[in-house]
């Protein structure tokens, strides 16, 4: 058979995604890097800063409201970041990386300042900027794992960056627990702040310049094709029309994303609490101590919080590899459903454990679910949303963090007085029963239609076909190809596999030699032939066309098919038993012939032949065209991929 050549027309999402190269497990690693530094930054926000406002004059049921820095900027800064780097891009810096290094050195500034602090308001005035450069660098980030990742690798980044995660939060929390128990450390300057809190802060400086500047200097941004090109130089700049795409986004959003929402809601409340009220928690059930007593007891709980979330970002580390396969398997529903009662009964245990050692073990099921929900949302959201508007999904993703947060804040001090007495213990029971309500949720949400299931990690949906990675139908634009790929876009919907239309060609543009009634006829030059591709693909819907890939390709049609496919016995051929060359009482045209005789995957032969006719041409303009085409046994413009 002749050699075919071909070119690649990419649609939606998906398409350039399968167009990145591989990237090696080694750069893979150095991509991920800089989350080490800018988690260490964020555990000491989890773990160091409310101890550190109590020890400079806070009260307990002062907590929630002075943590309002995080949920605020998080809701203004990543949502409008995430748009504006969709918008952004330099051929020296790059797309995300702008963003992602300069949140960076934000950060950093503020936690060499921070424990120098001695006065509140100066003090949430920094808890402000080190959230406002936490923020600026996280969504970025992972958006930039999403723009440089092919499809097939995207998986393995999200996991690699949950290690990375998990790892920067043990250090952080390590160095809470280890540096406390240094003899010279102890002592405490004249702002109430102990000295082995100071090297804490000192090292969280280091390690998230290092990590994220190697990171960002060692990794380098795709370069977008011309058009993706000239679309970021048309879009509208500034902070307005920031707020539009962040609108627009929303109104289009997958309805998988917002019972993500509804989750996140009890989820992100009852974690809020966990962290502000931890040590307190501890304080009152191991260590009979209190902030307001302060002394060597309160230190040790304060340092023992530490470790506690040490140990459970340790178990992040561990079982995140394991948690995508799981979802994979069991759908990402299920496993985050079971993740969440893990973490339910983890905290409502805490809250009545008084034995030091005995509180890690609850920190199993919390480091399971936090590995569930650093990674597992993420990957969903990026598998199903458009590659070109990854950052402001990740943003809006940040959104449905922070919002319970903000209501947290302003709700949760009154509710910590009049409701739970003022008891730490007590707020760490009503986190371990919101978790458990999120958990319910997630049960109780109906699982997605399958056109909005993720072909990377499934949401929970039946599948109606799993067997097919892609499925690949060929067309000329002539109603029996329309016809077969709609079929083929019908099967690749169900299997949540890739529809590859395929459209051949002959290269030379004259005219082509004389057919006789019966033979396949081929098309003649490239425009030809991407007429006819768009055609092909004109009548799918949006849900579809996510994942599209379009081929035009210069060669014998049935080996375009064939090359298509590979050797890979996962996917799918689908072609027309008529239009090929296919006369009046044949059962297959050349085409689908050659196709079947040679395939190494399973072929599906649509029966063309037995289409209502009448209705089918009836949308031509002329009838006598219409009556001129029902008159032949079979269609002389033939099929050159599909039939």
């Amino acid at each position: 058979m002749t050699a075919a050549t071909s070119e690649t027309v990419t649609t939606g999402g998906d398409g350039p995604a399968e167009r990145r190269p591989l990237m090696t497990g080694t750069a893979l690693l150095m991509m991920n890097l800089g989350f080490f530094g800018v988690q260490f930054s964020f555990g000491l926000t989890q773990s160091a800063v409310n101890p550190l406002f109590l020890l400079i004059g806070a009260d307990p049921d002062q907590l929630p409201i002075l943590n309002l820095a995080g949920p605020v900027t998080g809701l203004l800064i990543q949502p409008l970041i995430g748009a504006i780097s969709d918008r952004t891009w330099s051929p020296r810096w790059g797309r995300r990386r702008p963003f992602i290094t300069a949140g960076a050195i934000l950060c950093a500034v503020i936690l060499f300042v921070f424990p120098f602090v001695g006065i509140l308001w100066v003090a949430v005035i920094c808890f402000w900027l080190l959230d406002a450069g936490n923020n600026t660098s996280m969504e970025p980030y992972r958006a930039f794992i999403s723009d440089r990742l092919p499809k097939s690798q995207l998986a393995r980044g999200f996991l690699t960056q949950s290690m990375f995660t998990g790892a920067g939060a043990v250090l952080a929390n390590l160095s809470l627990f280890l540096l406390q128990k240094v003899t010279a450390l102890e002592k405490t300057a004249g702002n109430g702040v102990p000295y082995w809190m100071y090297v804490c802060f000192m090292i969280g400086t280091v390690c998230i310049l290092l990590t994220v500047l190697t990171a960002m200097a060692r990794t380098k941004e795709l370069t977008p094709s011309d058009e993706e090109l000239a679309e970021i130089r048309s879009a509208p700049k500034g902070l307005h029309h920031a707020i539009v795409e962040i609108k627009d986004a929303v109104k289009a959003m997958p309805i998988a994303m917002h019972k993500i929402g509804v989750v996140f809601l009890f989820q992100w409340y009852a974690m809020f609490i966990y962290w502000q009220f931890l040590a307190v928690s501890l304080g009152e059930t191991v260590f009979n101590a209190s902030p307001e007593q302060g002394g060597p007891a309160w230190d040790d709980a304060i340092a023992w919080s530490g470790l506690q979330n040490a140990a459970y970002n340790f178990v992040t580390m561990i079982s995140a590899l394991f948690l995508v396969g799981f979802a994979q398997r069991l759908g990402a529903k299920r496993v985050h459903a079971i993740a969440l009662g893990l973490a339910a009964v983890a905290l409502v245990w805490l809250a009545r454990i008084d034995n030091q050692y005995v509180a890690l073990v609850p920190m199993i099921g919390l480091g399971i679910f936090w590995a569930s929900a650093v990674g597992v949302p993420y990957l969903m959201v990026a598998s199903m949303v458009p590659a070109k508007r990854t950052g402001v999904y990740m943003g809006i993703l940040n959104m449905m963090i922070v919002v319970p947060m903000l209501i947290e804040t302003v709700t949760f001090g009154w509710i910590f007085n009049h409701w739970l007495d003022s008891k730490g213990s007590n707020a760490m029971t009503l986190a371990g029963v919101l978790l458990g309500i999120g958990a319910l949720a997630m049960l109780w949400v109906n699982p997605p239609d399958e056109a909005d299931e993720s072909p990377i990690v499934p949401l929970g949906s039946k599948r109606s076909i799993t067997v097919y990675d892609r499925v690949v139908v060929g067309s000329d634009g002539t109603p029996t190809s329309l016809y077969a790929v709609d079929r083929a876009a019908e099967v690749a919907q169900a299997a949540q596999a890739k529809l590859v239309v395929v459209t051949a060609y002959r290269d030379d543009d004259g005219p082509g030699p004389e057919y006789a009634e019966g033979m396949h006829r081929d098309l003649r030059g490239v425009e030809a032939a991407r007429e006819a591709l768009e055609k092909s693909v004109t009548g799918l819907t949006r849900e579809r066309a996510r994942y599209i890939e379009q081929r035009l390709v210069a060669g014998d049609p049935a080996q375009a098919l064939l090359d298509t496919v590979g050797v890979n016995p996962a996917n799918l051929i689908v072609v027309g038993n008529r239009g090929l060359g296919a006369s009046q009482g044949q059962l297959l045209g050349s085409v689908p012939a050659g196709v079947v005789r040679n395939a190494v995957c399973d072929v599906l032969v649509v029966q063309t032949s037995a289409l209502d006719e009448d209705r089918m041409f009836a949308a031509r303009p002329a009838d006598a065209t219409a009556d001129s085409d029902r008159a032949r046994p079979a269609d002389p413009e033939g099929t050159p991929a599909s039939g």
